[in-house]
């Protein structure tokens, strides 16, 4: 009789794989199997597993620390830096504000109240004829601001032309109206100050330092010349020797107090009108019309002096 022909295991494993897939040392003990080589190896994973939580943990500590620390870091450089910003502030105010507060008021010299007297300024021997009744024109200005360059530049040659024939006078009244539109350097005061030293020091020169610096303005918003390149303007106007002068800010204080007068009350012999930015009075009277229109404004004199004309008339008349 023939054997019956063996089983193959598995059609792809033989036996030996089959039995390696899964081994567990089972012991027999009585009616049962102990796995207790099963339990061993997973508590020895279960130790593994704890060990490699516990070194996660640790690693997670340190980090945790050392963010901590750069935050702690960041936090200091940020109030240093805070600090650092807001002490050179108050160095910057102390070092130029403070001291112009606390300087004595140094009163300009060859003024004609708070302005400049275009006509004094000339030798007495070279001034033109004057008519029995010029018309007063005064200009009320900061160097930093495009309006009074406008002015300078259209309005201004006509009122020379007309002084020189004797028909009219000229003030100039520098001011400080925006001392803080020039990235902190107070340009509009330091320009003024600047102008004090010249009509004070050499008042031959004034006309052609005030005229250049109002037809070479800086932009709003920009520092402006330094004080050494004022005095060097200055020197080239005809002024030198003015360093001095004009790095210690001599007239500072004294513009500061000619600005507050002429914004915080009513100009004298107007009819309540005060500067906020420049202006031309002629007579007392503010020329409303375009700044950089010579006609309209050579009209608002024409206009003036026929008031004046007939309001002379009217009064021989009545009397």
């Amino acid at each position: 009789m023939s054997e019956a022909p063996k089983r193959s295991a598995h059609p792809s494993l033989g036996a030996r794989s089959v039995l390696h897939t899964f081994q567990p040392r089972a012991i027999h003990s009585g009616s049962h199997y102990d796995l207790r080589g099963t339990t061993r190896g997973l508590s020895m994973s279960n130790d593994v597993s704890n060990e490699r939580r516990d070194a996660v943990r640790a690693q997670a500590k340190k980090v945790g620390a050392r963010i901590r620390r750069r935050k702690v870091a960041r936090r200091t450089l940020i109030t240093v830096v805070v600090i650092a910003a807001v002490g050179a502030a108050g160095w910057w105010v102390w070092k130029t504000v403070t001291p112009e507060l606390d300087r004595p008021v140094v009163e300009p010299k060859n003024l004609t109240g708070d302005g400049v007297d275009m006509l004094s300024l000339i030798p007495e021997d070279e001034r033109p004829a004057m008519a029995d009744e010029p018309i007063a024109i005064d200009v009320y200005f900061d160097y930093m601001s495009p309006d009074a360059g406008v002015i300078e530049q259209n309005l201004a040659p006509q009122i020379y032309e007309l002084m020189d024939e004797g028909v009219v006078t000229l003030t100039y009244h520098p001011l400080s109206l925006i001392p803080n539109e020039s990235n902190g350097s107070q340009y509009s005061t330091r320009a003024a100050a600047a102008a004090m030293c010249v009509v004070s020091e050499a008042p031959e020169a004034f006309r052609t330092f005030n005229t250049a610096l109002l037809t070479a303005q800086p932009e709003i918003g920009t520092e402006g010349p330094t004080d050494e390149e004022l005095a060097k303007i200055a020197s080239d106007a005809g002024a030198p020797g003015l360093d001095d002068c004009i790095s210690d800010h001599t007239y500072a204080p004294w513009i500061g107090e000619a600005t507050t007068r002429a914004t915080s009350s009513d100009l004298p012999d107007t009819d309540g009108i005060r500067v906020t930015t420049p202006i031309v009075l002629a007579d007392h009277k503010l020329y409303d019309g375009g700044l950089d229109d010579p006609a309209d404004f050579s009209q608002f004199l024409l206009t003036l002096q026929s008031e004046q004309y007939y309001g002379d008339t009217s009064q021989g008349d009545s009397e």
